[in-house]
């Protein structure tokens, strides 16, 4: 490989970026071919990712609208002072902007850890807990919906979005596989319609069963 097409291709992306996929002492070529494998990889999990984002937002906002009979939940319900900081940041942020605090500004501001807090012990007395896991997950099997079961899932999956988000290495993920096939079923769990669309576009699968080589062959070529 042209050792300067490296360097340069360094300077943009940044020796601490390129050093995560040479840990094990490989080639630049094989480093390169990594770091375009993964983003391939987190390409592939950004539809499935936002789906489920967006389902559970939206579902648990549904729940929780009809639970207390008004749209204004997040000023009502007895969150504790971690989830109630969480709601005031995020109507800084609009205020910040310039623009009208909206049920709907502000249930699209939150986190996707704010909406996984929901589902953790920290609420498992909350009678909302319940309403929330009665009427948003139905389809998930009773053996798994242990509050400590769907934390753990959840939990799982808001540091996959996170990772995806924020283009680190996640190639090198073990369970990769597993954590794509537990998304696809909680999206399952939410919704048919919802599971049904994400099912005809889902790319992972075909991405990571490929693997690495046609990048390395990628690389290959444009360094010939």
């Amino acid at each position: 490989m042209d050792s300067t097409f490296y360097s340069d291709l360094e300077k943009i992306f940044s020796q601490s970026r390129l050093s995560a996929y040479k840990k094990d002492f490989a080639d630049n070529e094989t480093a390169l071919a990594r770091y375009l494998y993964n983003i391939e990889l987190c390409k592939s999990l950004y539809a499935p990712l936002n789906i489920f984002e967006i389902s559970l937002r939206n579902t648990i906002d549904q729940s929780l609208c009809a639970f207390t009979g008004n749209n204004d939940w997040y000023d009502t319900l007895p969150f504790d002072s971690s989830s109630k900081n969480k709601i005031f940041e995020a109507k800084k942020k609009i205020c910040k902007k310039g623009k009208t605090l909206t049920h709907d500004r502000i249930v699209a501001e939150f986190t996707l850890g704010f909406w996984t807090s929901i589902i953790t012990t920290r609420y498992s007395q909350a009678a909302f807990q319940s309403y929330i896991i009665k009427n948003n997950l139905k389809k998930c099997p009773t053996s798994s919906k242990n509050i400590k079961n769907l934390q753990r899932i959840f939990e799982k999956i808001r540091i996959l979005r996170n990772s995806v988000s924020h283009y680190e290495r996640i190639l090198h993920w073990k369970d990769l596989a597993q954590q794509h096939s537990q998304l696809l079923e909680c999206i399952k769990w939410i919704d048919d319609a919802a599971f049904s669309m994400i099912s005809e576009i889902d790319s992972f699968d075909e991405i990571y069963t490929r693997g690495i080589n046609p990048f390395i062959k990628f690389v290959q070529q444009k360094m010939e």
